[in-house]
């Protein structure tokens, strides 16, 4: 998923991702707005994981709910 695409969705993003990953607050990621970097380095460190791993997390994560989440989105638009 492009990260354009995400960004222009942040809000339900960020809602998504502290349902889905239980140490994330949906407060600390709103205030990312979208910051990949900083994101990466959130979800690894609450969940003890390198950043490689988080990264690959994240992508897994987006391949499988980004898109459902944008269409979504774009539904309610």
């Amino acid at each position: 998923m492009p990260w354009e695409d995400v960004t222009q969705a942040w809000h339900s993003i960020a809602e998504c991702l502290a349902r889905e990953f239980r140490h994330l607050d949906a407060a600390a990621l709103r205030r990312f707005r979208g910051d990949r970097e900083k994101l990466v380095t959130y979800i690894a460190d609450a969940h003890d994981l390198t950043l490689a791993e988080a990264a690959e997390t994240l992508e897994d994560w987006l391949t499988i709910h980004g898109r459902r989440i944008l269409a979504g989105v774009l539904e309610t638009v």
